[in-house]
């Protein structure tokens, strides 16, 4: 298995590719498949965020995401995190993924 830093783990293609593609692939159960779309730039070794669109999510939407991380944290022993919030300048729900307590707070 590839050696990671846990606290910047996404400064490793393997990690990063791999975190990326579960999201890509993972259906939300009112719209399938999202696709993939970066919000506020490309991913830092601690963070990034992926834009959505205007959608609902489900507690099915929630605990599915929820084993990715915890599936992806056994795995490369990390503590990776998501969260949701709505994007400022438009109509549309962006998912944060840390990787790390070193990235930047920031709700812009």
């Amino acid at each position: 298995m590839v050696k990671i830093d846990p606290t910047a783990p996404f400064a490793t293609k393997t990690v990063l590719d791999e975190i990326v593609g579960r999201l890509k692939n993972f259906n939300y159960k009112l719209y399938g498949k999202i696709p993939i779309k970066f919000y506020k730039g490309k991913p830092t070794k601690y963070e990034f965020d992926l834009e959505l669109g205007a959608v609902h999510f489900t507690e099915q939407d929630f605990k599915g995401l929820s084993k990715i991380f915890s599936e992806m944290n056994k795995k490369w022993k990390t503590a990776m995190t998501f969260c949701i919030y709505t994007a400022k300048e438009k109509r549309a729900m962006v998912i944060n993924v840390r990787g790390s307590s070193k990235a930047p707070f920031d709700m812009d």
